[in-house]
């Protein structure tokens, strides 16, 4: 999905016949950016450095330096990366209402961050359903803008249509900040565990491969997890938004999700917190123990 005409020359297409066309178009623009490439100093694209590797579209290389942009515009972030801060020690502070109050203080910045971006996303993917449900034409921007968002969130789309639009706005649509926080306190108790403290792991992600993170000292000797390893909390609670959002487990989270927006109802912790049976083994003791943390501590959040 990416696509200008030979040499800079606008050609008008439709977005799918680009998509499936975009080989040739490569072809033709490598030529002409070999004939460039000497006169032609491309400068960085300041948006792409704030998304992560696997959030980068990769199948943008056709488009121009100036439509690189504007794609990359559309997908990055509204607002500049939080600070980064070394996790507090949080079993220092004694008083309960305290350490809540700083737990909750380190993390939430960068859920705020991730939200925002989703919101973004979301208002940007709704104008374009809207268009293709009027049947006006997509622009090149907007088709690339559209299939880096399926890559992103794990759809495999070679033609967009109605219904894998819907499945992508279930896809890019927020988490509220109380179910992300009791989660992170639950998983981590309270920043206090291993694997918060060594690896900035706040919700018990694993991970597969040899050496990705820390291995558990209960893992049994069939087992060959560990337990991700992030180099900052903003990576661990992007990760953590990434899971949620994409992976088949927590598709009846996303239903939910889905069935508040079309109801026009908040999207709230508690609501979502139903379509987590998968996310532990304890199944229904998991979803009520974490509704029952976000009813408990309901004064120190807010959706």
């Amino acid at each position: 999905m990416k696509f200008s005409g030979a040499c800079g020359n606008a050609v008008e297409y439709s977005g799918d016949y680009l998509i499936k066309k975009s080989a040739i178009i490569v072809g033709w623009l490598a030529v002409c950016a070999a004939a460039l490439s000497p006169f032609v100093g491309l400068q960085p694209i300041p948006q792409q450095d704030s998304l992560d590797e696997w959030q980068r579209p990769d199948r943008i290389e056709a488009l121009s330096q100036a439509d690189k942009k504007r794609v990359l515009e559309r997908l990055a972030y509204t607002e500049p990366a939080v600070a980064f801060k070394p996790l507090p020690d949080f079993n220092a502070i004694n008083d309960t209402t305290a350490k809540k109050r700083a737990f909750f203080d380190y993390l939430r910045p960068h859920v705020q961050r991730e939200n925002n971006r989703l919101r973004y996303l979301r208002q940007q993917l709704l104008e374009l359903a809207e268009k293709k449900r009027k049947n006006q034409r997509l622009n090149i921007n907007e088709y690339a803008f559209l299939y880096s968002l399926y890559d992103e969130f794990r759809m495999d789309v070679a033609e967009t249509d109605p219904q894998m639009l819907e499945e992508l706005l279930k896809r890019v649509d927020i988490l509220p900040p109380s179910l992300v926080l009791m989660q992170a306190a639950n998983e981590s108790a309270w920043g206090t565990s291993r694997f918060a403290v060594e690896g900035f792991n706040f919700f018990g992600q694993w991970c597969f491969r040899e050496g990705c993170g820390l291995v558990p000292l209960s893992r049994g000797e069939d087992q060959s997890h560990e337990v991700a390893k992030f180099d900052s909390p903003a990576k661990s609670i992007r990760s953590y938004f990434y899971n949620l959002n994409t992976f088949h487990t927590y598709e009846s989270l996303r239903e939910i999700r889905a069935k508040l927006r079309a109801e026009r109802k908040p999207v709230r912790g508690e609501a979502l917190a139903a379509g987590l049976g998968r996310y532990s083994e304890r199944g229904e003791e998991y979803i009520t123990e974490i509704s029952s943390m976000i009813r408990f501590n309901r004064r120190f959040l807010e959706d």
